[in-house]
């Protein structure tokens, strides 16, 4: 190997994908590459800190003003960002080569497939970064190939049947984008498109790891030239090879207390159901009425993130009700509250990064999916990896309080809860091995930085 190769890292601008691409960026400094990791912005000029030095940061504008709203037309979003990129991501290619620093490879998300050819025009190699697990991306691939025919509603019924390393599919186990295509067209072009030019990509990267979907990663190996690079949690959390690498780096959102890690303190072990939906998901205030009610009538103790945007959805004098036994925070550092020994389960959407965080840390969890890639990854939570139990929610999606006190019940204190935590334990010491000197995930690295050396 080369020391001090330069690669470049594009992840799309959404925390869930700056996430596991930055964790990626730290695992190749650590093996002598010099990563330099992009970050498309509406602030470009705003500084950012990575806790790694031998990590060049690049914020470029996204092509919206400060204050315009990115979001109000998913086209115009994807236009502007592609446009702004290809603009930027050439000049500054030159100037990398100009200074005697000539980038070997662009790691690209996998949503912006465009970039494979940006990277070949400019002699480097491709290497398409998939942030979300094969179980999701298998899928895509083949309504992309038009080998399987989407429901035309979530509440019918349809098999992967012609796959044998999947588990029987329902259609409300699949993406959501794909039952509900009228509701979401031109986010399901993009998911879909993902796969769209992967014959040709130079290294396929995914942020999984070989024993989690052993199946599948037989299948798409024999496909594309992949290499499985995960989990991506801050070494820590796992191998504890990158002593500096104890949390994310940076964030979107602002960290503001700790208050939940000193609530947790004064719990038993095993005692807390932690509960959080990430950064994206909206619950109506129905639903936030009867999840909440759940919580309160299940007994257990519970710590609740609900984002300051959606506290006003809390019933009135909720706070008081519920005492001690649970806690409403506007934010956690999550990957501490999991690894808590109070924690004794995860209600989650069942987002990658969450899901594969409480792989990883050994926390059962109870999957209460939304839209996109969720419903699958709760599938494969509860009947393959068999670390949890998914909601049965109504015909129209909503969760009864009953569901909840019954899910909570069954993993906290239930038999099946035993085995659960049992499976839980099991792929936590998978996850760690994968990552570890000698590991899967540890040799596929290896494999990226002798390919682009």
């Amino acid at each position: 190997m080369r020391e001090g190769s330069h690669v470049i890292v594009l992840p799309f601008p959404g925390q869930g994908h700056i996430t596991p691409l930055s964790q990626f960026s730290k695992r190749l400094a650590s093996k002598g590459l010099k990563p330099t990791l992009i970050l498309v912005s509406d602030k470009p000029t705003s500084p950012y800190k990575i806790d790694n030095d031998s990590i060049t940061v690049f914020p470029i504008s996204n092509g919206f003003q400060e204050g315009e709203d990115p979001l109000q037309d998913l086209d115009d979003y994807m236009d502007r960002v592609e446009t702004s990129i290809k603009k930027r991501l050439p000049e500054l290619i030159k100037d990398m080569k100009l200074s005697g620093n000539t980038p070997k490879a662009l790691v690209y998300d996998s949503t912006m497939p465009w970039l494979l050819d940006v990277a070949h025009d400019h002699g480097l190699r491709g290497a398409a970064f998939f942030t979300q697990p094969w179980l999701v991306s298998v899928i895509y691939y083949h309504v992309f190939k038009g080998t399987f025919s989407v429901p035309s509603t979530k509440y019918g019924h349809s098999t992967l049947a012609s796959f044998p390393s999947f588990p029987m599919l329902n259609a409300n186990d699949l993406p959501s984008f794909l039952c509900e295509s009228s509701s979401y067209p031109n986010i399901l072009r993009i998911v879909v498109d993902q796969l769209s030019n992967i014959e040709r990509v130079d290294i396929v990267l995914c942020n999984t790891f070989d024993k989690l979907e052993e199946k599948l990663v037989k299948w798409v190996k024999s496909m594309w030239p992949v290499l499985n690079i995960g989990p991506t949690l801050p070494s820590m959390y796992l191998d504890k090879r990158l002593s500096e690498d104890k949390n994310y780096g940076f964030s979107l959102f602002t960290a503001k207390s700790t208050e939940c890690i000193e609530w947790l303190n004064s719990k038993q072990p095993s005692s807390v159901v932690y509960v959080s939906f990430g950064s994206l998901v909206i619950l109506n205030e129905d639903q936030m009425m009867e999840l909440a009610t759940g919580l309160k009538q299940s007994g257990c103790f519970f710590l609740w993130v609900v984002r300051e945007t959606e506290t006003d959805k809390i019933p009135k004098h909720y706070v008081e009700e519920i005492g001690e036994k649970g806690l409403i925070v506007s934010w956690s550092p999550q990957l501490e509250v999991l690894a808590h020994e109070s924690v004794g389960s995860f209600l989650t959407h069942c987002g990658w990064n969450s899901t594969l965080e409480g792989l990883s840390l050994g926390v059962p969890m109870i999957g209460m999916p939304h839209w996109t890639d969720q419903p699958t990854n709760a599938k494969f939570v509860e009947d393959v990896w068999k670390v949890g139990v998914r909601v049965k929610a109504e015909a129209d999606g909503f969760v009864r309080k009953e569901e909840i006190v019954r899910c909570v019940g069954e993993v906290m204190e239930g038999e099946k809860g035993k085995e659960i935590r049992k499976n839980a334990e099991k792929w936590k010491v998978l996850a760690r091995e994968a990552v570890s000197e000698g590991g899967g995930s540890d040799k596929s690295i290896d494999e990226f930085v002798s390919m682009v050396c």
